[in-house]
């Protein structure tokens, strides 16, 4: 990550103390942070707000719309890269979210810099990725 660009995330947590704690802890590492506490905010702030780049959801939201549901209408609307955040390691929430555009599934209780980690290989290769697209339409145009 280029030291210039300012990384705005979207992060979509239930649990107010662990939205408080992280959004602290990620500040450090100089990102924005815009909290959402449920799906349906999460939706609503990722497709209005086109300054978000990334968006870290917990899968599990509570009463509502889950975090899976609420990527999947995300991404209807909008490309954007999504690292899922979870406390649970079971095989039932890895298969969740087996079949939405991804950058990365991380525990909740790992180190902050395996999160800030996540965040930057999410952030590098979304960008990579629209990078190698936009060579192709332009090639694709020429000839």
């Amino acid at each position: 990550m280029e030291s210039g660009n300012k990384i705005n995330i979207l992060m979509v947590e239930d649990e107010m103390i662990i939205a408080l704690a992280t959004t602290m802890a990620l500040k450090e590492f100089h990102y924005e942070i815009i909290n959402a506490y449920n799906g349906e905010d999460a939706v609503k702030m990722a497709v209005k707000n086109v300054d978000i780049n990334l968006i870290l959801m917990d899968i599990n939201l509570g009463n509502g719309m889950d975090g899976t549901e609420a990527a999947k209408q995300i991404l209807l609307k909008r490309n954007i890269p999504i690292i899922f955040l979870t406390s649970h390691n079971e095989q039932e929430y890895v298969n969740k979210v087996k079949n939405i555009t991804r950058y990365g599934y991380v525990m909740k209780n790992s180190d902050i810099f395996v999160l800030q980690s996540s965040i930057e290989m999410a952030y590098d290769l979304f960008n990579a990725i629209s990078i190698e697209k936009n060579e192709q339409y332009s090639n694709f145009n020429k000839v």
